[in-house]
């Protein structure tokens, strides 16, 4: 079936601008020719590109050549003998088609989400993670710490054999001892828990909720228990600040951050996929001198010198030439001169320091790991 010469409406899709024309179906041509007034030929479509739009206004069929985009020309056509026949030879009408404009458009708006999700991975949860950091309440906190705790035992027990904990009574007196001599002047949300675990690495690292754990590494580098208590009144510091929490957050991203602001139950369970990298996360300098500062000023709280964290800056300085160490610590906490000079520079020549704790009391933490 064909037709000539059948009144329409065109759009160019340039402009709202509306033209009477003329149209033709030629069959055997497979093509829609539109003609100005005086017949001359306008544009032609061939039947396959022809595609019907929606007429919410019941104005009769609306056609345009290639896929449903608003930038298209398109017909308007009220002929029932004409639609008819154009039904009839397009078998594609109804079938969707993209143009490339469109895939454009497409991939314009999937690039513009990709960087929404980025923006809010790098940029916007690292800088509320440390306001709503201070939000969370101790007790949800502790849960968290909690959970994290079990992913990093469960990090550890899948590459060592036996017990993660050094478990040694008199050893763990002793230390708990100088966390406690440490903590003077100083009132915590929650207890403060801390362990020693079997593992060569010197590292020492604070969690969410008052842990702090120990490696054996790091008590075994220790020349001198006061160089232990300078590692503890720092990881304290840590503490304090809610610096645990923080990283967590970080670590955990968008959804950590949500579920633990939004009391959401399964939020321990996000954050505790963040265990290993709160083992190595790297403060800011910052964070660090914070950390620093109270270390020294709990140092000379319970009669230490800060002399102590000097001198264990200095060790993990001559540590980072020997490649035979895991860096743990050393990677987390980078040790400088100009942090050891800091610390030394709060030393009070004219005031008598003490040992942190007795000989008997280090000789047992260091064999807290003992079998």
């Amino acid at each position: 079936m064909a037709f000539a010469w059948v009144d329409a409406r065109y759009f160019d899709g340039l402009s709202a601008q509306r033209r009477q024309v003329l149209v033709s179906l030629d069959v055997e041509s497979q093509r829609l020719t539109i003609h100005d007034s005086s017949g001359a030929e306008l544009d032609n479509w061939p039947l396959e590109t022809l595609r019907q739009l929606r007429d919410d206004a019941g104005g009769g069929l609306i056609l345009c050549s290639g896929a449903v985009d608003p930038g298209e020309a398109r017909i308007v056509l009220s002929n029932t003998r004409a639609i008819s026949a154009i039904k009839a030879a397009c078998p594609n009408l109804t079938k969707t088609t993209v143009t490339d404009r469109t895939w454009g458009k497409i991939w314009v708006w999937i690039g513009a989400s990709m960087a929404a999700v980025a923006l809010m991975i790098f940029v916007i949860v690292p800088a509320l993670a440390g306001q709503l950091a201070v939000l969370i309440p101790p007790e949800r906190e502790a849960k968290v710490g909690s959970a994290v705790l079990r992913q990093i035992e469960r990090l550890f027990s899948e590459q060592e054999a036996g017990d993660w904990y050094c478990t040694n009574f008199e050893g763990q007196m002793a230390l708990e001892q100088m966390v406690q001599a440490l903590q003077q002047g100083q009132e915590f949300p929650y207890p403060i828990q801390v362990g020693v675990v079997d593992h060569e690495m010197i590292n020492a690292f604070a969690l969410p909720g008052g842990h702090i754990i120990v490696m054996r590494g790091l008590i075994e580098m220790a020349e001198a228990p006061e160089h232990l208590a300078a590692v503890l009144a720092h990881e304290l510091g840590h503490v304090a600040q809610r610096d645990p929490i923080e990283q967590a957050l970080r670590a955990a991203g968008a959804a950590g951050l949500l579920s633990l602001v939004l009391g959401d139950a399964t939020g321990g369970t996000v954050l505790a996929l963040a265990g290993e990298t709160l083992i190595t996360a790297k403060n800011s300098r910052a964070v660090e001198a914070r950390a620093d500062d109270f270390a020294l000023a709990q140092l000379a709280q319970a009669g230490v010198s800060p002399e102590a964290l000097a001198e264990f800056f200095e060790l993990l300085l001559e540590e980072m030439g020997d490649p035979a160490y895991d860096m743990g610590w050393i990677s987390s906490h980078p040790p400088s001169a100009a942090r050891a000079a800091h610390a030394r520079e709060a030393v009070q020549t004219a005031r008598s320091y003490q040992k942190s704790i007795s000989s008997q009391e280090w000789q047992a933490i260091q064999k807290i790991c003992a079998k």
